[in-house]
């Protein structure tokens, strides 16, 4: 069904179906975050966490470039104005970065970043939270800022679990690029393919997740994020409270009686009861 997306300057969505694909679009800037963009993309997150329409987002960057990080420019100015009594604006700008990249990764939707070009900082970050990651061989990708004189402060902790904290301090302390092929042997992302092959393999990749039941994918993905999280003991009552629903609910209906009967199942959209 057709519903409103939110108005957006610095990000390009498109609706294909129960897919959203949302393209960083300051293409001047490598798609570098500005505090505008980063509202944007807070908002649009909000938005998504509320609703069943979306079941699968795409992230990307416009002009061949995924996301340069952080808007340097614009943090070098704030960096030149003292903190006032009221508090200081660059703690709170990148305390809400730290909750906007929470944000993303918990998302209910399952969630693929298609990486080429340029992807530092902010944009690694991208890559290391996004559930599916393609990488393509020509990437470019770093944590930069311990030469920038900062710290990698919030995408440090989605790097530690994506690559290991052995390879997070070699990446971060030394501030190294690395192109696409490292990008895959670290483990940031899960598809490789060359350049020209970016679109049919994420458009691969998206089929494959279309194919499954979106309400089972996203308890999956809540099960999978809360590893570590809670004892053992709780996470299995956890994971058996989903299992339980999802069984009794009409997607395990559904998927166990086609594959019985030898079918492709036929997702059901709960609320709206047609066919997904």
């Amino acid at each position: 069904m057709p519903f409103s997306l939110p108005a957006c300057e610095t990000l390009m969505l498109t609706q294909r179906g129960s897919r959203l694909d949302v393209v960083l679009n300051r293409p001047e800037s490598r798609n570098a975050i500005n505090a505008r963009m980063a509202a944007e993309f807070s908002d649009l997150l909000d938005w998504l966490a509320q609703t069943d329409a979306i079941r699968l987002v795409v992230l990307r960057g416009a002009g061949g470039h995924f996301c340069a990080g952080g808007d340097i420019k614009e943090r070098r100015t704030m960096g030149e104005t003292p903190p006032e009594d009221g508090g200081d604006p660059i703690l709170a700008r990148n305390a809400r970065a730290g909750r906007g990249f929470l944000k993303f990764q918990n998302l209910p939707q399952t969630t693929i970043a298609a990486v080429e070009g340029s992807a530092f900082g902010g944009g690694l970050g991208y890559a290391c939270m996004a559930d599916i990651t393609i990488v393509t061989k020509g990437a470019r990708m770093g944590m930069p800022e311990t030469r920038l004189g900062i710290a990698p402060a919030q995408i440090a902790p989605f790097v530690v679990k994506r690559v290991g904290l052995a390879r997070a301090r070699q990446l971060a302390l030394t501030a190294s690029r690395f192109g696409g092929q490292e990008a895959y042997d670290y483990g940031i992302a899960q598809y490789l393919c060359e350049d020209r092959d970016l679109d049919k393999t994420l458009e691969d990749v998206a089929a494959q997740v279309m194919a499954c039941a979106p309400k089972a994918s996203a308890a999956t993905k809540e099960i999978l994020l809360a590893v570590g999280t809670m004892p053992d003991d709780e996470l299995a009552t956890f994971a058996a409270t989903r299992f339980a629903a999802l069984s009794r609910g009409p997607e395990g209906r559904e998927g166990q009686t086609a594959f019985a009967q030898k079918r492709a199942p036929n997702w059901v959209d709960a609320e709206e009861g047609e066919p997904q």
